[in-house]
């Protein structure tokens, strides 16, 4: 829903970084076109990637096709977002220490909620 003309706003290129992009991508556009849901606009230029830290546990063959330090255009990045947001869980979670199991969930859910508002309400904009 990201990549979709609504969202996409004029933008032409976009960077997916996956831990398992070299297998995932394999059919990654025949899966949305055959969803009624998802589309892509029509000259979305993508471009493929796996974070620093996942590549390296990869084939050899992986690091040069898709380490972001030979991805045209990625700039200087890690690509490990999800691990990056752990620390910031990490804090949280020790208020919730003495909780319940179900009110812990409960909390840790919440704020990995507004986590993900957070990014998706800046996905798409240009810095």
């Amino acid at each position: 829903m990201a990549l979709s003309d609504r969202t996409m706003n004029g933008l032409d290129r976009c960077l997916l970084v996956y831990d398992i992009m070299c297998q995932w991508s394999k059919h990654f556009v025949t899966r949305v076109e055959k969803t009624k849901t998802l589309s892509l606009p029509k000259d979305l230029q993508i471009s493929k990637a796996i974070g620093d830290f996942h590549v390296r546990g990869h084939v050899p063959e992986c690091f040069p096709r898709y380490g972001l330090s030979y991805v045209e255009g990625a700039g200087i990045i890690d690509g490990e977002v999800l691990e990056t947001l752990w620390s910031v869980l990490n804090e949280t979670s020790r208020s919730t220490r003495g909780a319940s199991l179900a009110h812990r969930a409960e909390v840790l859910d919440d704020h990995m909620n507004y986590s993900n508002w957070k990014k998706m309400i800046k996905m798409g904009t240009r810095f």
